[in-house]
């Protein structure tokens, strides 16, 4: 199904759109490109590995687990405190760059819309609204055994993630993308047709605009990434910015 999509050119207009949606349990995610599917890394070309028929034997469409398993036997030589929560884990490995069947999402509208418009300047952006009933359990589902796509909120193992107020959802088959659903529960309609996806598209030329009002009121690098590469990465942007105020 093809999802809802409205479009915004104003920060005021999209918390509008937000705060008219009747249910907290929404969760959003900001992409500079609204043409990339909603896909888990794990499921992109670049990484995706057909499942050997000893990862079939055990149900799995891919070799994704397998690779975090090698990542999980050797990180322990790089991290005194590896969480030892399968889930969390694999949060943890996604936190760092692996390929995982996870995606990442914010339940801070806000926060989805600053990554929304923060590069890619010649493309339209878009935050991405979705509801999800199916939420894991970590300790009590296993890993590689849940059939549905599900939501998994980690305990805020990191700073970035809890800045972020980090979210996830969990991909049973990586390689296909997120689409749009009927929602089971109509009271929680965001949409108009009651889907469980809708897309806020943001104009490509609006996006040096919001970066810039979303920095007013706190939204930036240095406080979504509260570390040395957040701090660095914010003073090189308003380096840039300042130089073309003067310009």
């Amino acid at each position: 199904m093809k999802p809802t999509e409205y479009k915004i050119v104003t920060i005021p207009q999209f918390l509008e759109m937000i705060l008219h949606n009747p249910c907290v349990n929404w969760v959003y995610r900001g992409q500079s490109d609204i043409s990339w599917p909603l896909l888990p890394k794990a499921g992109r070309l670049e990484y995706f590995l057909e499942a050997t028929d000893i990862w079939k034997e055990q149900g799995q469409s891919s070799s994704d687990l397998g690779r975090f398993d090698f990542w999980r036997h050797n990180a322990v030589a790089f991290c005194e405190h590896l969480p030892q929560n399968e889930f969390e884990c694999l949060a943890f490995a996604q936190h760092y760059g692996l390929a995982t069947r996870l995606l990442d999402w914010t339940n801070n509208p806000l926060v989805a819309l600053f990554f929304a418009v923060e590069e890619h300047s010649d493309a339209d952006g878009a935050v991405f609204c979705y509801y999800q009933e199916n939420v894991i359990m970590p300790d009590k589902a296993i890993l590689g055994r849940i059939p549905v796509v599900a939501l998994y909120k980690p305990r805020p193992f990191d700073r970035r993630i809890l800045a972020q107020s980090g979210v996830f959802t969990y991909h049973p088959e990586p390689k296909i993308p997120l689409e749009a659903k009927p929602l089971l529960d109509q009271e929680n309609k965001f949409s108009s047709d009651g889907l469980d996806l809708v897309i806020i598209r943001l104009d490509a030329k609006m996006k040096p605009i919001c970066q810039r009002k979303l920095n007013e009121i706190g939204i930036n690098r240095k406080t979504l990434f509260p570390d040395l590469e957040g701090l660095s990465e914010f003073v090189n942007w308003e380096t840039r910015y300042l130089a073309k105020l003067k310009d």
